[in-house]
């Protein structure tokens, strides 16, 4: 028996992997379905989301254990600030750290002698360290106190914190009658909460009925033209 052995000449080889357009948009939806249940797997709940987001806020609160309380000025909000640094220390077994600052002016040494002010500080000084030991439950936290001179207070409070690692600074943001009775942020606090190295929250007293009034009055006079 013959065998005979042939090969037809002028076939055109095929490819048997073809690529197409619509092959390609076909696998871009079978690949795009795939991710999108696979994520829907995989997702977080949205109450868990929040519980989540919740724990980080806490851990980063109670983080805070050093808390720095400038006395700028003895005043009720002054006090306020000290009783809940107090508070939260207490909590948190923290330290809450009491610091006046004298300015002493460019034309005195920074190491004269102010007694009256170093006398003023020491009593503001004694006033908010009894508040913060006094001022609520028996604290856990432990207090301290200091005076700084310095050329200006609000360099030397941010200097402070860096110096002495501070997680939070509290302040008293007393109200500064400006023209026509407007209320702007003390310069002090306002250099800290630019510059300071950690967090800084800023408590600034309600106005009374009587300083709303007082504004009223002058914006009216104002108006009117008429000059007291």
């Amino acid at each position: 028996m013959k065998v005979v052995l042939s090969t037809l000449t002028g076939a055109v080889a095929t490819n048997p992997l073809q690529v197409t357009v619509e092959g390609i948009v076909i696998a871009l939806v079978f690949i795009s379905s795939i991710g999108g249940v696979l994520g829907w797997m995989l997702r977080v709940p949205r109450d868990g989301e929040r519980k989540h987001a919740a724990a980080r806020v806490v851990r980063s609160v109670n983080k805070q254990t050093r808390i720095l309380v400038p006395i700028l000025r003895s005043s009720e909000v002054t006090d306020r600030i000290v009783v809940i640094a107090s508070q939260m220390a207490h909590y948190r077994e923290g330290i809450v750290d009491l610091l006046a600052v004298i300015e002493v002016p460019f034309t005195l040494p920074l190491d004269a002698h102010v007694e009256q002010d170093k006398r003023r500080a020491l009593e503001d000084l004694e006033r908010a360290e009894a508040l913060a030991l006094h001022g609520g439950p028996k604290s856990n936290a432990r207090v301290r106190k200091r005076i700084l001179k310095a050329r200006q207070a609000g360099v030397a409070i941010v200097h402070d914190a860096e110096e002495q690692a501070a997680d939070l600074i509290l302040l008293a943001n007393e109200t500064v009658h400006a023209h026509r009775g407007s209320q702007n942020i003390d310069a002090v606090v306002e250099y800290v909460m630019k510059n300071a190295p950690c967090e800084v929250m800023v408590f600034s007293p309600n106005r009374s009925r009587a300083e709303i009034a007082f504004e009223n009055t002058e914006q009216s006079d104002a108006t009117s033209g008429v000059v007291t």
